[in-house]
């Protein structure tokens, strides 16, 4: 069963908060604050749903094809870690690895 929740934006922010400071997804968050069982990512990471207009979009600010996903994902994966060069770790997040 899965359950929908609309917290006042205080606590909404607060939980995600909370969960950032943890490392855990809001969702896991919850599941701890709730005593349930939390299961750790093996590898934390961050997905986007890319329409086909932000492909174009994208493959044109870099100057690929949208629909070559391991360039997409290469070249996102360069433009964040430029914003984050302290913390950016080769070994933790592999852009090229096809899913």
């Amino acid at each position: 069963m899965q359950l929908a929740f609309e917290f006042a934006e205080g606590i909404d922010k607060g939980l995600k908060s909370e969960a950032l400071t943890n490392g855990l997804s809001p969702t896991a968050q919850l599941r701890k604050i709730l005593g349930l069982p939390v299961d750790m990512p093996v590898k934390p990471r961050l997905s986007v749903t890319l329409s086909e207009d932000d492909r174009l979009l994208l493959a044109q600010r870099y100057n690929i094809d949208p629909d070559d996903r391991a360039f997409l994902r290469l070249n996102i994966s360069r433009e964040v870690e430029s914003r984050y060069p302290e913390t950016s770790d080769p070994e933790v997040f592999d852009p090229l690895r096809r899913e």
